[in-house]
């Protein structure tokens, strides 16, 4: 694969279930609906999983810990802090090999390695053990965390206890057998915390068989057993490599609902409600952000804020919304049906307002509702980023736009769904086979 084909990682990351959670940014309660839609196309996906060898990294880790190992109970978050170390090795390994070349960052070797600028600045001081800072949160946002939700969607591990299935024992056998793999006793002192050193001629020889594009033909094989182990990932495979699909945008997403819909799919409906749910976010999003972009140096009167059209009317596309929900109601998954249609009632006296100035007032409430269900780290109210003061609204500075946001195109997602990173994650597994 050239370095041209590999797809770039969308702005938002959602990938962790406690994106919906209290704090997160998400101005006009949108991104309940958007985690319901995009874990029921692709359960096992995040914005952030597009390299498919790490979870051969972490089932190998695993395997290798010691007989002591937390058991029983919720152990799995304990698990895997335990292999953290095992993580920054293998890291380590990759960017010996990878600098000793050298490789630029965007190799795919080690591209989207998550810490990749600390493992370069690691190699570059001649670290040769795994005592080194790897992101600021390894445990949350670094291989181990990010890819859990894969692991357990691919039948790799068991969440609560962290346990390795024989699925993830093979993958893991699979990765370890290359002879430039170091003595599994020191990998094992590794795991149970020692500061362990390697030699530089070991780690490069090592991360040469280890790095994220080494996998080998057996290797792919299981790793494309368990990236398409959710049944839905197998019907959103087949629906995406029939249309060519490996991006999240509308005119994908109507391509994908079309050839589902063919197969009776119900996945059909889930994506076609979510095109009229991305519609009418887009065009309220628009129109909060033309509000960011008033003075934020005094209260605006409500009557002088006006909006420049979108693409369509918010009546309209809010109409479109329920009609969706009605027309597939008995196909949705439950999950996507109740999120949906709680956004829709949410933002409806929004959309049925019939001039600029309800529509500053009612967006604006809707905003300060949104924020008031969120707590920040004193789990006091988050405050709103715009407020209502009477007949005037209030931009908070941090918050306020510096210009006035462009018209966005009819195609535009307000989301990620994932489509790239699982296409991604399918090439390094030699599973995707263009239509074309």
């Amino acid at each position: 694969m050239k370095h041209a084909d590999v797809l770039p990682m969308p702005f938002v990351s959602a990938w962790d279930p406690r994106a919906t959670a209290s704090g997160s940014i998400d101005p006009l309660g949108a991104l309940r609906p958007y985690t319901a839609i995009a874990t029921t196309l692709l359960p096992g996906v995040t914005t952030i999983t597009s390299r498919a060898r790490y979870l051969s990294w972490v089932c190998a880790g695993l395997l290798d810990e010691l007989p002591n190992a937390p058991s029983g109970g919720r152990a799995g978050r304990a698990r895997r802090r335990r292999i953290l170390s095992w993580e920054r090795l293998v890291a380590l390994a990759t960017g010996t090999h990878a600098m000793a070349k050298p490789t630029a960052s965007d190799d795919l070797s080690w591209h989207q390695l998550r810490g990749v600028s600390y493992v370069r600045r690691a190699v570059a001081d001649n670290v040769r053990s795994p005592d080194f800072p790897m992101l600021r949160n390894q445990a949350g946002v670094g291989g181990v965390g990010t890819y859990w939700v894969t692991l357990v969607a691919g039948g790799l591990v068991e969440d609560d206890s962290g346990a390795l299935t024989p699925r993830g024992e093979g993958l893991a056998e699979a990765f370890l057998r290359h002879r430039a793999t170091p003595d599994r006793a020191r990998l094992r002192r590794v795991i149970n915390g020692e500061d362990i050193m390697f030699a530089e001629s070991e780690l490069a020889d090592w991360g040469r068989v280890a790095h994220l594009g080494a996998a080998s033909r057996r290797e792919r094989g299981l790793l494309a057993n368990a990236l398409l182990e959710p049944d839905e990932h197998r019907r959103m495979q087949s629906a995406m490599q029939a249309t060519d699909a490996t991006a999240s945008d509308r005119d994908t997403f109507r391509l994908l609902s079309k050839h589902l819909h063919t197969q009776r799919d119900p996945l059909a409906a889930v994506l076609t409600v979510a095109s009229a749910f991305e519609d009418l976010h887009r065009e309220l999003l628009y129109r909060f952000n033309q509000v960011l972009a008033s003075d934020c140096r005094r209260p605006v009167p409500l009557k002088s804020l006006r909006f420049r059209r979108g693409n369509g009317s918010l009546a309209r596309l809010g109409d479109a919304l329920k009609g969706a929900l009605e027309g597939h109601g008995t196909r949705l998954d439950r999950s996507v049906a109740k999120a949906v249609r709680d956004f829709s009632l949410a933002v409806d006296p929004v959309v049925r307002t019939r001039t600029d100035t309800e529509l500053v007032r009612e967006l604006i409430r809707h905003h300060e509702r949104v924020q008031a269900g969120k707590l920040d780290a004193s789990r006091q109210p988050k405050r709103p980023w715009a407020e209502l003061r009477g007949n005037n609204a209030v931009i908070a500075p941090r918050y306020a736009l510096d210009e006035r946001p462009g018209k966005p195109g009819s195609a535009e997602l307000t989301h990620p769904y994932r489509i790239e990173q699982f296409t991604h994650m399918l090439r390094d597994a030699g599973e995707w086979k263009s239509a074309s």
